[in-house]
């Protein structure tokens, strides 16, 4: 598809994108802006708006022109806020509108002891029950990445191995939602067995390629993964077969994103270090944008976590806006 611009504007989305594909890391990304910006240029052009300018008013008629969440919105306000920091470097005066609020009723899943223990359990099987099956040899180890290091399935099966130092037990985080890239430290136990999996002859590793790919040497994509975790949660009875969608709420691969978040604040909780201590730290190691998306997910399974939640609420209440 050819994108072309047309609005008073046209030039600067041109440069700032030409500018922007260069210093952004995952195409997708750059993708997701040309998309918004290309909206936003026919917006302008529609309009009708003859002086370089951006105003408040301007762009929330734009953002409600679509029939999209708070949060849809608030991301495409994120990206032409990007876009006016480049036009106020050029001297163009550029303002923008309030973030929406979002209201949310969303309660991650945090997955039991016993939970896990069956899930660590029935990925190990898998292999037994699909022995031709590379992705069914990897899953024990891609399952322990995610719960060890609190990662989203897309930046652990992005990693290669120039991204993770064995010797120093760290991984490096490059392919990261927001573009935060970050360091990740790992328990010895998790170091260790990912040396043994580096050194498993059946997975003919190299030291420049993927951890977890494909027999030709790519990457898989997300899905991939997710249904073989979504038919190992149903097996268990933890999930429905019938709600074991691509990307539905509930139990599911991200819900181990969850269930790190979680204990680690009650390892820490436990070992004497406070919510404020705690949860910052915790926030940039995740990737985060702030600490109210940590706090979120610090909300998960109240009938599960009782007391942990008791904690939670007295460091929170009055902190976090309860329609955030």
């Amino acid at each position: 598809m050819i994108f072309v611009f047309q609005s008073i504007l046209k030039d600067e989305i041109a440069s700032f994108l030409e500018f922007f594909q260069l210093s952004v890391p995952a195409e997708k990304t750059f993708i997701a802006y040309r998309k918004t910006l290309s909206d936003f240029d026919s917006f302008l052009y529609i309009e009708g708006r003859g002086e370089k300018q951006l105003d408040p008013g301007l762009i929330q008629r734009w953002l409600d022109g679509f029939k999209s969440h708070p949060r849809t919105k608030n991301g495409k306000l994120s990206q032409i806020r990007r876009f006016s920091g480049f036009l106020s470097s050029l001297g163009i005066r550029a303002s923008l509108p309030e973030r929406n609020h979002e209201v949310t009723d969303f309660a991650p899943y945090v997955y039991t002891g016993d939970e896990m223990a069956r899930i660590f359990e029935a990925a190990d099987d898998l292999a037994l029950a699909r022995p031709r099956s590379r992705i069914a040899a990897e899953f024990p180890m891609l399952v322990r990445i995610l719960y060890g290091c609190g990662l989203r399935l897309g930046e652990a099966i992005s990693l290669t191995w120039d991204e993770v130092d064995l010797d120093g037990g760290v991984i490096m985080v490059r392919q990261s939602k927001n573009q935060k890239q970050r360091i990740v430290p790992m328990s010895d136990e998790l170091t260790r067995i990912l040396k043994l999996y580096m050194n498993a002859p059946c997975f003919e590793m190299q030291e420049h390629g993927f951890l977890f790919k494909k027999s030709d040497g790519s990457p898989r994509t997300t899905g991939a993964y997710w249904n073989v975790f979504d038919g190992i949660l149903c097996d268990l009875g933890i999930k429905n077969p019938r709600t074991a969608k691509y990307g539905a709420r509930g139990p599911c691969v991200h819900s181990l994103r969850h269930t790190f978040t979680l204990r680690s604040f009650l390892k820490a909780e436990s070992e004497g270090r406070g919510f404020m201590e705690t949860v910052p730290f915790l926030s940039t190691y995740l990737g985060h944008n702030g600490l109210m998306r940590t706090d979120v997910y610090l909300r998960a399974r109240h009938e599960m976590y009782t007391e942990a939640h008791a904690v939670i609420a007295d460091y929170t209440d009055g902190v976090f806006p309860e329609d955030v």
